[in-house]
């Protein structure tokens, strides 16, 4: 892994991030933003942008948080590039919590179960994807509040007509005017549910992809640790050394 490509996971995201900026900002110069919003009664567009925010802000910390660990990992594998697999067990070179990587690979035991090994790399994938479950449901959050404003909108249109037997020729446009609330309504909040949850669910499919590519790249580097401190590997050296 080269040290330039260490930050590609925040810099891809960041491009992300800045198609919702663009588009919000030009939805705003066409008029769009405050047509919906004047349109939506129920405000819940208001709450799906929110939502579509945050989501965002947490996938930008979560981008920020994969391109530090390949950062930690590339330095490990320099470390043992210029000074040797032995590097890494003659001193601790982070702090427990710091690089999951360096947590995986240092507690790695040659003889021990493979069980063993495979639990720590489902722990070290909890770590590296786990916090996107709460991405992912906000994802999903957004599409059911899409529905909702759908379902809002229905009924608002369902009870302007309420009381059609009793209306004369005047209440007509009275009548059309509530009917097209109610579907402005139930248009608006599933397109920005829509948009939303695709926007976010691009993010967080992305970062699943980085933070599964991270967990591969870690144990790869971890069953080469292995092999130079197998006990077999060691004694070949050593007799290879007296010979």
């Amino acid at each position: 892994m080269k040290r330039s490509n260490t930050h590609a996971v925040f810099l891809n995201w960041a491009i992300l991030a800045s198609l919702l900026v663009f588009g919000t900002c030009v939805s705003w110069d066409l008029g769009l933003i405050q047509k919906t919003y004047l349109l939506d009664s129920s405000r819940i567009c208001l709450f799906i942008f929110v939502g579509c925010i945050a989501g965002t802000l947490m996938a930008g910390w979560r981008s920020h948080f994969l391109a530090t660990q390949f950062g930690l990992l590339c330095q490990l594998q320099e470390l043992v590039a210029t000074a040797g697999w032995r590097a890494l067990h003659d001193k601790a070179v982070y702090p427990l919590g710091v690089s999951i990587c360096y947590d995986y690979v240092c507690h790695q035991d040659p003889k021990a179960h493979p069980s063993e090994s495979q639990l720590l790399a489902e722990v070290m994938s909890e770590k590296a994807r786990g916090p996107h479950q709460v991405g992912w449901f906000i994802n999903g959050l957004l599409i059911k509040l899409g529905l909702l404003g759908t379902v809002v909108g229905f009924v608002m249109m369902l009870s302007s007509i309420d009381g059609l037997a009793d209306l004369d020729i005047k209440d007509i446009k009275n009548l059309m005017q509530q009917m097209t609330t109610g579907m402005g309504v139930a248009m608006y909040t599933t397109l920005v549910g829509l948009i939303g949850s695709v926007f976010l669910g691009m993010q967080f499919l992305y970062l699943d992809r980085q933070a599964d590519r991270l967990v591969a790249d870690t144990v790869t580097f971890a069953h080469r640790y292995n092999s130079a401190h197998d006990p077999r590997v060691e004694t070949a050296l050593a007799i290879q050394a007296r010979v």
